[in-house]
């Protein structure tokens, strides 16, 4: 039977002779054979416990291999690249990039105001309805009193929609909003108007503002044309103004209704109608921008910013198509500079010369005033 087989002797087996381990193994008691020199050995706890620089050893390697790694070029280039192209996506798309920014900081009832549900402006705005007799005049874009704030801004700040004047300190309303002064009444204007007004349009107010005191003070007789011959301009064409010393050549839109205003002025440079045509006695009043807001975008956003560089003497050329296809062209000289309020009707009604009125807002940035180069007509 197997269990009375002898228990064999301890043999050394094939692999055992070829790396020569036997004679030093303990099997069941007995010595076996000394593993060979050059096979790795375990290291004892105790060895480790005695040698800590080992440790140290350890993570000093792995910190040099994490600096090697980041001077090699898999990962050095890459994060060049990365930088490079976040900076140059910020330069090239900056007034984007600020827009988003200013959105998130809009104040939320500002957006409901503004936006397609309207019946708390129209509730408002019906008690006026009395006074004014006239549906339409009661739109949000509508500007009855003529101060430069549409009716949908007088609802936001709460002025008055049919006196220019709310508070009777001989300021209209526009005015007082672009200059920062109480449009409740006396003083500096106060925090909760500021926040009542950081959802207006200051440049759209300031040129509606111009635009209705500019056609609300012409003389009530028309203008008369330089010279015998009165010629007849085909204002269904665009002109064209020439300035040599901006190095300037830009459309004039010759407007023909106040609500187009602000479009065609992202046409090139506006005619006030009303105003002197090229070549007439009076004031021709043209206005462009000298800045506008980051998110607009149109390629005449800066077209007068450098408007001040203009002195007297210089050329200023306006061409303009009659009915007859002919181009005309008129050649104006600067002689001035002027400061002047939006409200300020003298730089809209000098009839004493055939002039010319080159206009923008300024400094450049606000709405707050109107600068305006003078040039007098010197030849057809």
């Amino acid at each position: 039977m197997m269990n009375d087989l002898p228990i064999p002797e301890y043999y050394p087996s094939e692999i055992h002779r070829l790396l020569n381990i036997g004679e030093n193994l303990t099997v069941g008691g007995k010595a076996a054979e000394k593993a060979p020199e050059g096979l790795p050995r375990p290291v004892e706890q105790e060895a480790v416990e005695e040698q800590p620089e080992l440790l140290h050893v350890s993570i000093k390697t792995d910190r040099s291999l994490l600096a090697n790694l980041l001077r090699s070029s898999f990962v050095f280039y890459p994060i060049i690249f990365i930088a490079a192209f976040l900076f140059f996506y910020s330069a090239l798309n900056f007034p984007a990039l600020v827009s988003q920014v200013q959105g998130w900081f809009a104040p939320p009832e500002d957006e409901q105001i503004l936006g397609e549900d309207l019946s708390e402006y129209y509730a408002w705005m019906g008690g006026y309805y009395f006074a004014v007799g006239n549906r339409q005049a009661l739109e949000p874009t509508e500007d009855i009193d003529r101060d430069g704030l549409s009716n949908l801004d007088e609802f936001l700040v709460r002025t008055n929609p049919i006196v220019a004047d709310s508070d009777n300190d001989g300021m209209t309303d526009g005015v007082e909003v672009l200059n920062g002064t109480n449009f409740w009444g006396e003083g500096a204007v106060t925090d909760k108007q500021s926040k009542l007004a950081a959802a207006l349009d200051l440049i759209k107010i300031s040129n509606r503002l111009s635009f209705n005191v500019a056609t609300n003070f012409m003389p009530a007789t028309a203008p008369n044309v330089l010279g015998s011959t009165k010629i007849s301009y085909d204002v269904n064409k665009e002109g064209r103004l020439s300035v040599p010393k901006l190095n300037l050549q830009v459309p004039i839109v010759w407007t023909k209704d106040p609500k187009d205003f602000e479009v065609d002025l992202t046409k090139g440079v506006v005619h006030y109608p009303g105003t002197a045509m090229p070549g007439e006695q009076g004031t021709v009043y043209i206005s462009g921008h000298s800045s506008d807001y980051p998110w607009k975008k149109h390629p005449y956003k800066q077209v007068f910013a450098r408007l001040n560089a203009l002195e007297p003497g210089d050329d200023v050329f306006v061409d303009i198509y009659g009915i007859d296809g002919k181009l005309y062209n008129y050649r104006y000289q600067v002689v001035s500079e002027n400061i002047y309020r939006p409200d300020d009707q003298t730089q809209f009604v000098d009839n004493s010369a055939a002039k010319l009125n080159l206009s923008t807002c300024w400094p450049i940035g606000t709405a707050k005033d109107r600068l305006v180069v003078t040039a007098i007509l010197q030849s057809l």
